[in-house]
């Protein structure tokens, strides 16, 4: 439900455990370095996630120049299709993918990467030895899942195995290893059958069980595995449903609970976000800034670092915005699309001194800190 309030707190809690060191390199802070034990392990994973996809998305837009890159939470894809029992149980017993980029570009297919993510809080040494070493097995781990899944015919998809080394020489470093492939999704025709602008239905009939086949490879025989395999026949409503989930992403970034329920089936979750609204655990979409003099709605939210109060705002093109909550998932990428290249322009014309991303499908997050508060005389 609250998925703005997440987004933003997930945004904000590692402020003060990350700078820029004297190399203009990101690296942790003194704070940061030093983390209760307990708090290591989400650190690493939680950063990893961050370090990780934002390299990945660098990737997959240079290879793809000319497109907008989506990243879609392979969980959540996998409740429509799989069994509960195989689409929510943990990575190590069923591997896949961390996460599914799609580059899209209205008018040709979509490309499909698979993205796996780790990190690690390894002190470095002279050596190499047990940084490098984890950072080794944390890349094998991601080939590993990242292989669980298939698209299409065995091994045609893109995948990039990360591991972010929190403690790295000269600060934080991104290992990435890839794996080249040129998996495309059906192309979607706005206005006819199939479009993303229709609903979809769960498809809980996928196998898991010897679903994988795998061709005469290295001299081995052709023999099938245990996977999550997107078929010939399931390709089109899988092109629907990543573009329907990207969409609801969109709504509960910008804090649009029964809009996001819209996008989503009901093994997806349809019903947590058709639940009313609470204080403290939901996000409304009744906030508003002006970026460059265009306007962007979304919601906030206020939280305290120290002493600090932080209001962060996440939201889209007020434009763009209408179109997602109206339904029309193939206009709003046509216009995104289209818009996509003004931004840049739009945000150095921008005059605002707190931190802010604008993003090319027309997201934005913004910073900033509140004014102290006056102290009420008793």
């Amino acid at each position: 439900m609250g998925h703005g309030l997440a987004e933003h707190w997930l945004s904000l809690k590692f402020c003060e455990a990350l700078h820029g060191n004297r190399a203009r390199a990101m690296d942790l802070t003194e704070r940061g370095r030093t983390p209760e034990s307990w708090y290591k392990g989400m650190q690493a994973r939680e950063l990893a996630v961050g370090f990780g996809l934002a390299a990945a998305e660098h990737i997959v837009q240079q290879r793809y120049p000319g497109h907008i890159v989506s990243v879609v939470d392979t969980g959540t894809v996998l409740r429509a299709g799989w069994p509960p029992n195989v689409s929510q149980h943990s990575n190590s017993s069923r591997p896949r993918p961390d996460y599914i980029l799609e580059a899209w570009k209205p008018g040709e297919p979509s490309k499909i990467t698979f993205v796996a993510c780790r990190g690690n809080h390894q002190q470095p040494s002279k050596r190499g030895g047990k940084t490098r070493s984890t950072t080794l097995q944390q890349l094998v781990k991601g080939a590993e899942l990242t292989e669980g899944m298939q698209f299409g015919d065995w091994n045609t998809a893109a995948s990039l195995m990360l591991s972010t080394e929190l403690i790295g020489q000269g600060g934080i470093v991104v290992n990435v290893i890839e794996s080249p492939g040129d998996a495309q999704l059906p192309l979607r025709v706005p206005g006819a059958p199939g479009n993303a602008d229709d609903e979809i239905r769960d498809r809980p009939g996928i196998p898991y069980l010897n679903a994988v086949q795998i061709p005469v490879h290295e001299g081995q025989r052709a023999h099938r595995v245990d996977g999550f395999q997107v078929g010939p026949d399931d390709l089109a409503w899988f092109g629907q449903l990543l573009a329907r989930t990207g969409a609801a992403g969109l709504t509960a970034f910008a804090g649009g609970g029964p809009n996001t329920a819209h996008y989503l089936t009901a093994r997806q979750g349809r019903k947590h976000y058709q639940v009313p609204i609470f204080a403290a655990t939901s996000s409304v979409d009744d906030a508003q800034i002006y970026v460059g003099g265009v306007k962007f709605v979304g919601t906030d939210h206020v939280f305290r670092l120290g002493s600090v109060r932080v209001e962060a705002f996440s939201g889209m093109a007020e434009n763009l915005y209408k179109l997602i909550k109206e339904g029309e998932v193939e206009e709003y990428r046509r216009v995104a699309h289209n818009l996509s290249s003004t931004w840049g322009d739009i945000q150095k014309e921008d005059r605002q001194t707190s931190p802010l991303s604008l993003q090319p499908n027309g997201t934005v997050m913004a910073l900033r800190i509140l004014p102290l508060r006056r102290q009420r005389k008793p």
